[in-house]
């Protein structure tokens, strides 16, 4: 597990906010349109799964956003050192989904190795989670690859003022000339503005644009 550092509120730049937003538990969510032209094309020209390359780019782009690393962890703030994804995947048979999660995200190569051992080694389970217990260095990755959606809202009450962000991403479409993915982000106000939610766009779009 990685590490992480203990946030001092005395000194903490974003106090008043996050005192405020913690206060009103305040989240808030976008979705944007991603151009996966490149991403889909390197995909199938390596033999990667999609899925895991959207995987590997997703978690880089928010582990360069240190505001989309916060969490709680004994009634602390801290900022993990790095976050590792959940995803959901979906079993055929049963037409229910169930979450996995991957360790290790040194290349894209490796994480698409260990998605397609992972999805194969699980493919027949009935459990929701049947690694066992899931990490607390998180961000969730969902997708309905069924659907392009134009916008797409979750509402937990589970965990009251849960920092941990949440993604979710859709079916990809011919936009004119581009292949347009739906990205959406529910973060938490207290650790996040509209202004980190952007750049977290920006990075992503940069990285699904590697050649």
């Amino acid at each position: 597990m990685t590490t992480y550092q203990v946030i001092d509120l005395e000194s903490f730049p974003r106090r008043n906010y996050y005192e405020y937003f913690m206060a009103t538990d305040t989240m808030f969510e976008m979705t944007v349109k991603i151009d996966v032209t490149q991403a889909v094309k390197k995909c199938k020209d390596e033999a990667i799964s999609f899925y895991a390359y959207s995987i590997f780019n997703l978690t880089n782009s928010v582990n360069k956003i240190p505001n989309l690393r916060y969490a709680h962890i004994d009634n602390q703030l801290v900022e993990w050192q790095e976050l590792v994804p959940t995803f959901t995947n979906f079993n055929q048979e049963t037409e229910l989904f169930y979450t996995l999660w991957l360790e290790e995200l040194t290349d894209y190569t490796s994480v698409d190795r260990e998605y397609k051992k992972l999805i194969k080694d699980y493919a027949n389970t009935t459990d929701i989670a049947p690694m066992g217990d899931v990490p607390p260095n998180v961000v969730n990755i969902s997708s309905i690859p069924w659907l392009h959606f134009e916008h797409f809202s979750s509402h937990s009450g589970a965990i009251k003022n849960n920092v941990t962000p949440m993604i979710t991403i859709g079916k990809y479409e011919k936009g004119g000339s581009q292949l347009l993915m739906p990205v959406n982000i529910k973060v938490h106000h207290a650790t996040v503005d509209a202004y980190h939610v952007s750049l977290f766009f920006e990075i992503l779009q940069r990285e699904m644009n590697r050649a």
